[in-house]
């Protein structure tokens, strides 16, 4: 017995019909009829009547169907297991991100997926920082980047990519203000301020701890983007990465405090539970060359 005959027999129980049986398996009639016969002399048993309305199963067929169906199923997950060993990614791969693609250097972890896995289907969502941990635990995602420090958690590993320099900004018309400000200037001036659980808030807090007083909100925002266009129309002070101050594109250069630089650890974090897993891994390493690391970098 072979397991096309077995993938013959389910297929023409399912179409209830040679010819479409035979479009389906991509085979002539006659080879679906030869397989039918093969494996009905082998099990001695008949699997199908044939009627005005084309190949009705018979009653030992039905059940002996059923356990065709099993045992393509059961060879199917060895294929998966046995690609699974070999590292080979077949379906889906989950990764969110959390900013602006070409910061992340997502053009090159796609790149890479894409070289190495041409089976995979790569799909890419957006996560704030904040809801990667949950959603990853929810299964909702392979792998996510995020701004912060993953350490504390041990179900999750995080592939540290490097720091993210983030600096004190405000409307170009307070660039004079800005440059003899002190700590507590700062905290006197309205803030552009972030969702409350977006690490953020901990570098803005950490620099205005010394003024000993809570900085006025001007507005809540979790998107970066908006941020700076919030901060550029007058509303406040904010935290923005260095290459989204200077940035043309994004219109007029904000004005810095130059009071130093600020910085925040950007990985990409998985499940612990999950790093065995191919798809994981094909995601790990893709971030890692991205990023010139080591090529064994995530797996410590």
């Amino acid at each position: 017995m072979e397991l096309y005959h077995l993938r013959t027999f389910v297929a023409v129980a399912e179409e209830g019909n040679l010819s479409r049986a035979a479009e389906r398996l991509h085979l002539s009639q006659p080879a679906v009829s030869a397989h039918v016969k093969a494996l009905e002399e082998e099990l001695g048993v008949h699997l199908f009547s044939r009627s005005a309305r084309g190949m009705d199963v018979t009653d030992s067929g039905r059940r002996l169907c059923a356990t065709a169906h099993e045992a393509l199923a059961r060879t199917q997950d060895l294929v998966e297991q046995a690609r699974a060993l070999r590292g080979e990614v077949v379906g889906d791969v989950v990764i969110t991100r959390n900013t602006d693609p070409d910061f992340l250097r997502l053009p090159g972890v796609l790149a890479h997926i894409a070289a190495n896995h041409p089976e995979a289907l790569l799909h890419v969502n957006c996560c704030d920082s904040y809801d990667v941990a949950q959603g990853l635990k929810a299964g909702h995602m392979h792998a996510g980047f995020a701004y912060g420090d993953f350490s504390g958690d041990p179900q999750l590993t995080a592939l540290a990519l490097g720091m993210a320099c983030v600096r004190v900004v405000g409307p170009p018309s307070w660039e004079e203000r800005l440059r003899e400000a002190t700590v507590a200037d700062l905290a006197a001036l309205p803030w552009v301020w972030f969702h409350e659980r977006c690490p953020f808030v901990a570098m803005a807090k950490g620099l205005l701890k010394e003024a000993d007083c809570e900085p006025r909100t001007a507005a809540v925002i979790n998107d970066e983007h908006t941020i700076r266009a919030m901060v550029a129309s007058g509303k406040g002070l904010s935290l923005l990465r260095d290459d989204m101050i200077r940035s043309p594109m994004l219109g007029q250069e904000l004005a810095v405090w130059p009071g130093g630089a600020l910085g925040i650890p950007l990985s990409l974090v998985a499940l612990t539970r999950r790093m065995a897993e191919p798809a994981v891994q094909a995601a790990m390493g893709a971030a890692a060359s991205a990023w010139g690391l080591d090529g064994e970098a995530w797996r410590a």
